[in-house]
């Protein structure tokens, strides 16, 4: 296969309500959607997950969109690709730009799924030797609340609409106060904190007096290119402390395995560069007793989508934040809609994702200028 036209579009979708983590607020949420035409005819997907600011990567949507037109892309003309995961070897000479690569790569793996006529959570199974779920269970993240009322009417609203699992992001040690009392209200709902680097090492008594039987883990309590420090913390509490913003690649995977620094990965497709490095960290997880699952990055349709399917794992049995697609959008850019039903979201049967561009935003992306 060879892909002989590249289009980018970029979209900025306006958010339900505004999200709030240590890093910044966001209102409006800018992605951009990668168009891949192959020799045959036949279309593939990705989205660039990056944000508009560089405050949880060093990555912007301004910055990785010219990367990809510049760099990435080209490296692909007049070139025959055999396996999707051949994508990450072709752009292994380029250091970093984890999203602008994935942004790629996940498209190229839903035209390998579409041309085999399987769907992408398929596909990914098999390459992984395992078999994929209808339903997957699935968690929320709450962005940070100042109040306790605010805070506990949050909850009460996750655990109507049936998801499985909470997450509460917090950006003060003030707000663990709210946090013990939310776990003593809620004994039998399922929690983790998300602290997005707020900590430091000073307040570690603090947090370990963060613990219930409710509580399963502390997401990136320490600054997001610490290891180190997160092994230290890890020895002085007993919650499981789990990373996130520090893990690029699975050779972080293996640091934080080595140092202890963590028992637990948030594993974002985009971060980590596509689903092929996805992989290889969910395999060395696995064998290494190394609890892993699909965090959330407020995708949009095709991000989602494609996030779903490697959720849909056997295997991948935690939560992940691939809450429904009303939970952020009124508008989204595919037709469908991913609805919650019993804590689980249903993985597309279609050829691919599964999902389809509204006829706007297909339109609109054909109609850029390929620069392939």
């Amino acid at each position: 296969m060879k892909i002989i036209e590249m289009h980018l579009l970029p979209v900025k979708l306006q958010l339900k309500n505004a999200f709030v983590s240590n890093h910044e607020t966001v209102s409006r949420r800018e992605v951009s959607i990668i168009g891949l035409k192959n020799d045959t005819g036949i279309w593939g997907y990705g989205e660039l997950e990056a944000f508009s600011t560089p405050y949880y990567t060093p990555e912007t949507q301004r910055s990785a969109r010219l990367i990809i037109k510049e760099t990435l892309g080209p490296l692909l003309k007049n070139v025959q690709i055999n396996q999707p995961e051949e994508i990450t070897n072709i752009f292994s000479e380029i250091a970093g730009n984890q999203m602008a690569k994935a942004a790629i790569e996940t498209a190229v793996w839903d035209l390998f799924a579409k041309i085999q006529k399987k769907s992408l959570a398929v596909l990914i199974a098999q390459k992984i030797h395992t078999k994929s779920r209808r339903n997957v269970p699935v968690g929320i993240s709450i962005g940070a609340k100042s109040s306790f009322a605010e805070l506990k009417n949050a909850v009460i609203s996750a655990n109507y609409q049936g998801y499985q699992r909470i997450k509460i992001k917090v950006t003060s040690a003030e707000e663990l106060n709210l946090i013990k009392k939310i776990l003593q209200v809620f004994p039998d709902s399922t929690f983790m904190i998300d602290a997005n680097s707020s900590f430091s090492l000073k307040i570690a008594s603090k947090l370990a007096e963060i613990t219930a039987p409710n509580l399963v883990m502390i997401e990136q309590p320490l600054r997001t290119t610490d290891f180190v420090d997160h092994s230290i913390l890890q020895a002085r509490i007993t919650t499981r402390l789990c990373l996130d913003e520090n893990i690029f690649s699975l050779d972080d995977v293996r640091t934080a395995y080595t140092l202890k620094s963590a028992q637990a990965i948030n594993l974002k497709l985009a971060r980590v560069g596509g689903i092929a490095n996805a992989l290889a960290i969910i395999n060395f997880c696995w064998e290494h007793g190394l609890l892993v699952w699909c965090g959330g990055m407020l995708e949009a349709g095709i991000g989602r989508a494609t996030n779903l399917a490697v959720a849909s794992l056997l295997g991948l049995d935690f939560p992940g934040d691939i809450s429904a697609s009303s939970r952020y959008y009124s508008k989204d850019v595919i037709t469908s809609e991913f609805m919650l039903a019993r804590g689980m979201l249903s993985v597309p049967l279609g050829l691919g994702i599964g999902v389809t561009l509204t006829p706007k935003y297909q339109q609109a992306l054909q109609d850029t200028t390929s620069f392939l």
